[in-house]
Order: C-alpha cells, then structure tokens, then sequence
C-alpha cells in the first residue's frame, strides 16, 4: 500500500521521473508524468461552472493508493479503459469500476483506497459542477436525491452512487474525447457535452430512486473469475463461447456469470463482447488496411448490414463515414 506521503517522497526521488505542464487553451491545463511506477496525463477544461478533467494512468506493479479525499462539489465519473478499485472508508465497500460504469459522488472529507492494476491503462472522464450550477439544473423532478441540499443551499451530506454507462453516453464520450474544435467554439462544445453528458446520468438515478433493488453479492475469487471471463471473451472476440461454455470455462454458473457482468462491467455479458469488437473496429478502420466487409469479417460480423448499423448506433456514424475523416468525426 502506497500513502500520499510515500508517493510524494518516491517522487521526489525517483530518478527517472519527469513531469510537464501547458495551457494549450487559457482554460484548459495539460499535466503529463511518468516515474518508474506509472505515467499518465490529464486534461483539466474551466467551463463556467462546470469542469471537465479527462485522465489516463497506468502504472507498473500492482499498488494500492491510500489517500485523504476531499472533492467538496459532486463529480461524475465515467470509465472509458481499464478496471480499478475503490473504497471510501466508512461510506462504501470495495467497488469496481470499469468501462460501462460510472458514479457520481461528493466526499465532504475522507479516507481513500485506490487499487490500480499492472500495465492496465485506466482512462476515465470526470465532470465537476459547481452549487451555482446545480442550481440551474433545477429541483426534485430533475435532479437525483443526493444533489437535492446542493440545489437547496444547504450543507450536504457525502454520498457515492454508482450506475452504468448507456450507449447514449458511450457516444457523447467519444465526441468529448475526440472534440475537433480549438478556441471559443472548443470551450462551447464540451460544454454542452457536459451537460448532455450530466442530463442523461441524473435521467438514470431519478428512474431509480425510491425503486427498491437487490444484488447479488460475488467474493473476491468470483470477481477474478468475471475477470477471467472477460479476458476469455476478449481472446475469442472473433468465435465467442456460449455464455454457457463461458460459465464452464471459468467456473461459474450461467447465472452468476450474467449477473456478475451486470454488476462488475456495467453490462450484458455479449454487451460488453459487442462493444469490445466495435471499439476493435475502429481501430481497424483508423488504420485504412482493411475496407468496411473486411473489417466485419475480421471482428465477427458474418453480415455488414448489421455491423454498420451497429457501428453507427454506437459511434454516430457510419463505418465508411469513420474511415474516411477518422480524426475529425471523433
């Protein structure tokens, strides 16, 4: 386990460590490091009263963070690559956190423990919002329970929620990611992103607010085992196992394996195989090697009819839209 003052004595004497930072934009902040341990970057964008940070870690052993944590304004949190875990002592277990799932969250003051795996890069994008800008959002009918004193005025509570991430937002995050506008016009786009972002999170939480639900709770071996599965399905993308065959493989029953997907990944067991070969095809389609059949065939897809229109409902745009102009359409 490594406490905040470790790191930055390990820092600070880390011989191999660099660190560089730039204002690309007067309101945006790229920060930049690598050390013997982890690298990364992140982007910090002032929107008025919101705040979009975009960040990517990857670090070279197993370590666990353990830090003091104060975020003050809610944040949200969507995961783009990798898995993590984390736990606020005191307010929540152990939770993974993974692509399909994000959370939204307010830690007045606390304990953090962040569990970061080896040579698994995690990519994640964070809103912040101001009270000001809570208040805007509106009252009850539009705001999920947590957020309600920060409309009100009054002193809130700490809260983590999580909840998964809806191929609507997946598409926003792209084009949050991928924004192919500079200056003014940059700072206006994302933030309307943001808030398109914020407004479908906060649909999902007020859908489930006041509806009782139950969930099945998986031990530390039953989550390395959705692991494992998952890596199974990433090794077979192109001639998946039956969910079945999936369960066998990895030890699990059919049941358990749906249900551990739900709540570790964020998503359907061939959900996440889905968008595993469409993230995989836009790779291939950036690379220009290969034309729009091919690339189906090469992921799995026996028809391109129904590639394309998978494709499109995920990323916003056709294949062969993406292939032409790959860097400016995201």
């Amino acid at each position: 386990m490594l406490l905040e003052r470790d790191w930055k004595e390990f820092w600070e004497t880390d011989a191999s460590n660099t660190e560089k930072v730039s204002h690309p934009e007067s309101y945006e902040i790229h920060h930049s490091w690598t050390s013997s341990l982890c690298q990364g970057y992140s982007r910090c964008l002032e929107l008025g009263n919101l705040r979009l940070e975009i960040e990517e870690c990857c670090v070279t052993e197993d370590v666990i963070f353990k830090f003091e944590t104060s975020s003050r304004q809610p944040i949200s949190s969507f995961f783009v690559a990798g898995t993590s875990k984390s736990r606020h002592l005191g307010l929540t277990n152990e939770n993974i956190e993974a692509p399909g799932r994000n959370y939204l969250e307010s830690i007045q003051s606390g304990i953090e423990f962040d569990h970061l795996f080896a040579t698994e890069p995690v990519l994640r994008v964070r809103l912040g919002f101001q009270r000001d800008a809570i208040a805007r959002f509106g009252n009850a009918a539009t705001l999920p329970s947590e957020l309600l004193p920060w409309a009100r005025g009054e002193m809130p509570a700490s809260f983590y929620r999580q909840g998964n991430t809806t191929p609507e937002m997946q598409v926003i995050l792209h084009q949050i990611l991928r924004c192919p506008y500079q200056g003014a016009i940059k700072q206006m786009y994302l933030e309307g992103k943001v808030l398109e972002l914020a407004a479908l999170q906060f649909v999902q939480f007020l859908e489930t607010d006041g509806s009782p639900h139950s969930e099945v709770t998986f031990k530390a071996d039953e989550i390395e085992r959705l692991r494992h599965a998952k890596d199974i399905l990433i090794q077979r993308f192109d001639n998946p196992p039956s969910i079945l065959g999936l369960a066998r493989q990895v030890g699990l029953n059919d049941f358990k394996l749906k249900q551990g997907f739900r709540q570790v990944f964020g998503t359907t067991v061939f959900g996440y195989l889905r968008e595993y070969r469409l993230e995989q095809a836009r790779l291939l389609l950036a690379e220009g090697q290969l034309n729009v059949q091919q690339v189906a065939q090469a992921i799995g897809y026996s028809h391109a009819g129904y590639f394309a229109n998978a494709f499109k409902r995920k990323f916003g745009v056709t294949p062969k839209m993406y292939q032409s102009n790959p860097k400016r359409m995201f």
